[in-house]
């Protein structure tokens, strides 16, 4: 996070064994609710080292207010959100590829876009929990909402299973629109 918490990068990387890898274990260890379970096609996970980053396999970057650039295995992308009116606004996703990318990384950044994008395998569950959120919020228009998974302060974590990077963005925003 910066020093007044509007900015932040959450990063995790993955250990030889496919495990995440850092600090805080026992949130860490996450398994699957059906051993099972696979893809029909593992192409989706076809992930290739890239020469300039090296080691990070999931890199977001929030800029306040709206912008998150990310790095998710091969997949590069910006989300922004516009606003659109009172209650409204559009989450725009540009995906990114380089000049000197194969036509087999192209394939492999647009098939990952699929896990990541707008109706993505990861990320569309994701909208429909802000979305569940939003109208949950809007039906008690009295009360208030207020995040604690992780604790109630704002700082750096050796995890991403917290909520400190929300509370720390909403402190800078209460911050600016008080003055």
């Amino acid at each position: 996070m910066d020093d007044k918490h509007r900015h932040a990068a959450m990063i995790s990387t993955r250990g030889a064994a496919g495990q995440a890898t850092g600090g805080a274990s026992d949130v860490t260890q996450v398994s699957s609710f059906k051993a099972s379970m696979e893809l029909n096609d593992p192409s989706f996970l076809d992930i290739v080292p890239e020469p300039w980053w090296g080691g990070p396999t999931a890199v977001m970057m929030t800029l306040f207010p709206s912008v998150i650039f990310q790095q998710q295995v091969n997949s590069v992308s910006t989300r922004h959100i516009q606003p659109d009116g009172h209650g409204a606004f559009d989450f725009v996703w540009t995906h990114f590829g380089f000049e000197d990318d194969t036509p087999e990384m192209t394939e492999r950044r647009l098939r990952q876009a699929n896990l990541f994008g707008p109706a993505g395998f990861v990320s569309a569950d994701d909208g429909e929990v802000i979305e569940f959120s939003q109208q949950a919020f809007e039906s008690k228009s009295q009360h208030r909402a207020l995040a604690e998974l992780g604790g109630k302060d704002v700082g750096e974590t050796d995890h991403m299973v917290t909520e400190t990077l929300i509370r720390g963005m909403y402190e800078y925003w209460r911050n600016v629109m008080e003055n």
